[in-house]
């Protein structure tokens, strides 16, 4: 990806993950037409953060707990150490697990459905 399809003003109309009969023109990723394309794609006309940009957020919410589940993991497997993450990693990982655990302590706060990992 992208394969873009053009207007006949030569305007992008639209992206495709691979080559149509209308998509035929390979853009790297960077392209600062692609960008702006995608970027006007995400703006809705009355200044609020567009369906995809409000999507994008979400997963990055979610996609940092799975890493922070995965890492907790990762060390309470002994595959990786604490101290081999660089210092402000470590620093962040130890301040969300006092976070957590200071939301465990506060008993029937915290949801049923939530699982929380501290190492």
């Amino acid at each position: 990806m992208p394969y873009v399809s053009r207007s006949n003003d030569g305007k992008i109309t639209g992206i495709h993950q691979e080559e149509t009969s209308t998509a035929n023109e390979f853009l790297e990723a960077n392209n600062p037409e692609l960008v702006t394309f995608l970027t006007q794609m995400g703006q809705q006309q009355d200044g609020k953060e567009g369906e995809i940009h409000q999507e994008l957020a979400a997963s990055d919410l979610e996609m940092i707990r799975v890493l922070e589940d995965l890492i907790t993991t990762l060390i309470d497997k002994r595959v990786l150490m604490m101290t081999d993450l660089p210092k402000a990693a470590q620093r962040k990982l130890s301040q969300r697990y006092s976070l957590r655990s200071k939301l465990t302590d506060l008993g029937g706060i915290v949801g049923h459905n939530d699982d929380i990992m501290l190492p």
